[in-house]
């Protein structure tokens, strides 16, 4: 019986005659390991394809070899895609705006467990007992509402912004420990778990539930992955869908006794007439007279009082032992005059040490913390297709704690203000506060549409012709209206 099941299958969709997806499905390094990635090109057909493909491939070369951990390895590979894609894009203006998003997986079933790496959009799941499980988090303004429960997945699979992503593979160089790229972890993989990667092609026209039933088939797992392939197009197929299946088929191991000694069977026995009995071998080397006497070593058999005096007198002993051990080493300690407050110790941490210790890396979904004193972090990356509400992307930047880039989706289509505030933001007159973003490649950067008061913390703007743009009609009563700008740079 095989340890590990596995099946996957891409499909253009309903309203695409071309497909970005691509994926890889099979076995690594040993029978009951697999190597699961799921790919979905964005920049254009032409761009996006070649990006998943890059990227598929250079995972593939990369997880040939084991090579010490597995979770770090993976981590690797992905960072050698991303670069790999980053590099061609400099070198060939066709492709200039492709890279990709992507799901990597390796299962391993002798450990019972699922080591993963995520950017984008692209999802990774774990079906047991059957609930479908999402291990992986959305990179995207939709994915965040959605996991943080602001929205319903109804709501997320129709929201207009769904596939505005926040992070991608392949749009600039990275290093493995870049803080905010890549969402990395590990979680159990026991026997009869399945593993479902699929692209969001899938995740926009199928529930979880929908999808969990077709799971709770008894169908073959080829069977199961075109049939959720044809739900997806069935409900529309408005983008390409891919699907990555996974069966741990393992069978479960009956527990072992400690050091894999073998169960022995209790007897209750008179303790006042039966004594224990010795294995053989030593019971042989206590009675060969060759030997020096040895000290006694062969059970007694003891009456109910010795038994009781063990009982009682052992935990007495050790109690005394501990005692004794608590007041000399009291005894020994110097006396302060403040219990609360020691008086001549002090912590000191200097700048430099303060420096050296980095925030922690995302795991598993969470967000690093802020940066210590003189640390730089690279800027989560947010593409925008259309002008986009204030609120949402200062909701983001808030929640990350870190310098949010703005870019438009194409470069060649930048005639559009990356932000806007209106009705939907403020009211008329409040003072709304704007930090940690970055705004590059705008025709306008903020536009504003109501007379408020504006203050700018932390804000960049670079090839932005109109910064501000004011659309509030002058009117001399109206003075609700102004712009403060801190620790902002135009470029």
């Amino acid at each position: 019986m095989k340890t590990i099941l596995l099946s996957g299958n891409t499909h253009p969709g309903m309203r695409r005659t071309e497909n970005e997806d691509t994926f890889t499905c099979r076995q690594l390094w040993s029978p009951d390991k697999a190597l699961l990635v799921v790919v979905d090109g964005v920049g254009g057909y032409a761009g996006g394809k070649r990006a998943a493909a890059i990227a598929r491939d250079s995972i593939d070369q990369y997880m040939l070899t084991p090579k010490g951990d597995t979770l770090t390895m993976l981590r690797e590979a992905v960072i050698f895609a991303n670069n790999r894609i980053a590099e061609e894009r400099m070198l060939n203006p066709k492709f200039g705006e492709m890279c990709c998003v992507l799901t990597a997986a390796v299962a391993d079933a002798s450990a019972g467990i699922v080591y993963f790496v995520h950017v984008g959009d692209t999802r990774l799941y774990r079906y047991r007992k059957g609930e479908l499980q999402k291990l992986t988090k959305d990179h995207s303004f939709v994915g965040l509402r959605e996991d943080a429960g602001e929205i319903t997945e109804r709501e997320a699979m129709n929201h207009p912004q769904r596939n505005q992503i926040l992070r991608e593979v392949g749009s600039s160089i990275h290093r493995i420990d870049d803080e905010d790229f890549m969402q990395y972890g590990k979680d159990e993989l026991l026997p009869g778990d399945g593993l479902l990667l699929c692209s969001d092609g899938l995740t926009d026209m199928v529930t979880a539930k929908q999808i969990a039933e077709i799971l709770a088939t008894s169908a073959a797992l080829t069977t199961k992955v075109n049939n959720i392939i044809a739900l997806a197009n069935e409900m529309g197929g408005h983008d390409n869908i891919t699907v990555v299946l996974l069966k741990n088929n393992r069978a479960k191991q009956p527990a072992q006794p400690v050091n894999g000694a073998k169960a022995k069977k209790t007897v209750k026995t008179k303790p006042d007439t039966t004594a224990i009995t010795l294995p053989a071998s030593i019971d042989k080397s206590i009675d060969e007279s060759n030997k020096p006497a040895q000290p006694e070593t062969t059970p007694v058999k003891r009456s109910g009082s010795s038994n009781k005096w063990l009982k009682w007198n052992v935990p007495v002993i050790v109690l005394l032992a501990a005692s004794s051990w608590f007041f000399f080493s009291r005894n020994n300690e110097t006396p302060s005059t403040t219990p609360d407050k020691p008086t001549n110790v002090q912590e000191v941490r200097s700048v430099d040490d303060t420096v050296r210790k980095m925030p922690a890396t995302i795991f598993s979904g969470q967000h690093a913390a802020a940066s210590g004193p003189g640390v730089t972090q690279a800027p989560d990356t947010l593409r925008l297709s259309a002008t986009t509400n204030l609120v949402a992307v200062q909701r983001y930047a808030d929640s990350v704690g870190n310098t949010v880039l703005l870019l438009p989706a194409k470069e060649k289509v930048n005639h559009f203000a990356a932000v806007e505030i209106n009705k939907a933001s403020a009211k008329a007159g409040d003072t709304l506060v704007i930090r940690n973003l970055r705004m590059k490649g705008f025709e306008v950067g903020i536009k504003v549409s109501i007379p408020v008061h504006v203050k700018l913390e932390n804000t960049f703007f670079e090839n932005v012709k109109y910064p501000v743009s004011n659309q509030v009609k002058p009117d001399s009563t109206n003075k609700s209206l102004s712009v403060q700008v801190v620790s902002t740079e135009m470029q």
